[in-house]
């Protein structure tokens, strides 16, 4: 059987292997065979444990010729030579399928997601969904693999594939006892997320940011304490992209150059129409000369053939809020705030052009930076608006008042968040929630489950 593109790439390495000249490894000698027995009784054991299906690593075809070769029981159909190299090969792809699999994943989720969303509906042009720097095998993988079984240590090289990570095990033991409360397909796609390798880390101080999109939430995780909040995220065909970064810096009454994608989709249909810029608190600017122009002078084909950019100004109604996260990354997406307040309320907010919405901005703002003084903090409070909470803070706002100064408080535009504190932009149906550590069950909201398991099952039993 097929058991998928990354099957067929472990077996080119099985392939690759012979062709070069590689020793038997498990069919020449009585001690090979010992090996093989060794090997099958392992994936015996642990391909059901994982929710796959036997076939797929040949265990029935390699038992039988296993008992062959050690009985001699051997015909004119299934000679010597033949029961040898079908031994021989087939033991090799079952254990780099298995080990580069559990190692690796049993699926390439740059190659998978990536190829779901089209872009303009346009054949073959898809959208990027997913840049998470994941491992990935190289040539030396199986020569190591080759390598371990040579000296004898097939078994222990299979066992040090297993992934050791905590959330692995724990959904990998409910997968035989608890099917029914969290769903084989779920606990499948979870498992294989886990099984991917990447640069996750929190910061040095134990700091990190985790938005996970199908529980719409935010945890603000430190070694001492954990914080939630809820979110807003990409809808259906602008969905957020899955990424790791490190947010960088904190802009405060940020300005919100609009995306080309709405400005041609959206905002060129109101070209020439000033109200609708003035209500919206939009401007246009040749990005050429860098002119400010006059919404009435323009049209429908200049707005959408890019010469201009049309912002929003910075303040009260802008649609990044008055607080903007930023962090590297080829999106253009970020963490911020929001005009729109009423929607964290709703069941559905799956709403956004991409970006992340954060329920509790300012909960943020203290998270990045817990090692500034309250006139810093204060600074940020006044220029959005809020009351401030430091003594100097409030003889600042005493003098203004004997002043009768009402003109916008601007204090501070920027604020480093140094060190950087990690993001983590990800996608799980089934996850310890950070706060409690209960699993938690999360909606397939962007149907991510749905290609995963398709891409897993050549390997999956046929109860899926």
């Amino acid at each position: 059987m097929s058991a998928g593109r990354d099957s067929l790439q472990a077996d080119a390495m099985a392939r690759r292997y012979y062709d070069e000249g590689g020793e038997w490894l498990w069919a020449e000698t009585p001690e090979m065979t010992e090996q093989g027995h060794e090997v099958l009784s392992y994936l015996k054991e642990h391909v059901r444990e994982t929710g796959f299906n036997p076939a797929a690593f040949f265990i029935h075809q390699i038992s039988e010729d296993l008992e062959r070769l050690d009985s001699l029981r051997l015909d004119s159909l299934n000679t010597m030579p033949e029961v040898m190299a079908r031994t021989e090969w087939n033991l090799t792809r079952a254990y780099l399928r298995y080990a580069r699999g559990q190692r690796y994943g049993f699926m390439n989720p740059t190659f998978v997601l990536n190829r779901t969303d089209l872009r303009d509906e346009q054949p073959g042009n898809f959208k990027q969904v997913f840049d998470i720097r994941i491992e990935q095998p190289d040539s030396a993988f199986a020569r190591r693999a080759a390598s371990e079984a040579a000296a004898g240590r097939a078994v222990a090289f299979l066992r040090d594939m297993e992934p050791a990570d905590s959330i692995y095990k724990r959904l990998a033991h409910l997968l035989p006892t608890d099917t029914a409360t969290y769903g084989t397909i779920r606990l499948l796609c979870n498992m294989e997320r886990r099984r991917w390798r990447s640069d996750r880390k929190p910061a040095a101080d134990g700091r990190y940011i985790l938005v996970n999109i199908p529980a719409l939430q935010l945890w603000a995780v430190a070694p001492d304490s954990v914080f939630a909040m809820r979110i807003c995220c990409g809808a259906w065909k602008t969905k957020t992209p899955l990424l790791h970064s490190a947010i960088s810096y904190i802009e405060v009454n940020p300005e919100w150059v609009i995306p080309g994608s709405i400005v041609k989709n959206e905002v060129s249909h109101h070209a020439g129409d000033s109200s609708y810029f003035a209500r919206n608190r939009y401007f246009a600017v040749n990005r050429t000369t860098g002119d400010t122009v006059s919404a009435r002078h323009l049209s429908q084909q200049q707005l959408q053939s890019g010469i201009f950019k049309v912002v929003q100004r910075s303040g009260h109604g802008n649609s990044l809020g008055r607080l903007i996260f930023r962090f590297p990354n080829q999106f253009a997406v970020y963490l911020h705030d929001t005009n729109n307040r009423g929607t964290f309320s709703a069941d559905k907010r799956t709403v956004s052009h991409g970006c992340v919405r954060v329920e509790r901005p300012f909960d943020l703002v203290e998270f990045l930076l817990p090692d500034a003084d309250e006139w810093y903090l204060d600074k940020i409070r006044l220029s959005i608006d809020m009351p401030p909470v430091s003594e100097k803070g409030q003889d600042f706002m005493d003098e203004r008042n004997e002043e009768k100064d009402n003109s916008p408080i601007r204090l501070l535009r920027t604020a480093q968040v140094n060190p950087r504190v990690p993001v983590f932009l990800t996608y799980y149906t089934l996850y310890p929630n950070p706060a409690t550590g209960r699993l938690e069950i999360w909606p397939d909201r962007y149907e991510y489950d749905k290609h995963i398991i398709r891409a897993l099952r050549p390997y999956l039993l046929n109860i899926l």
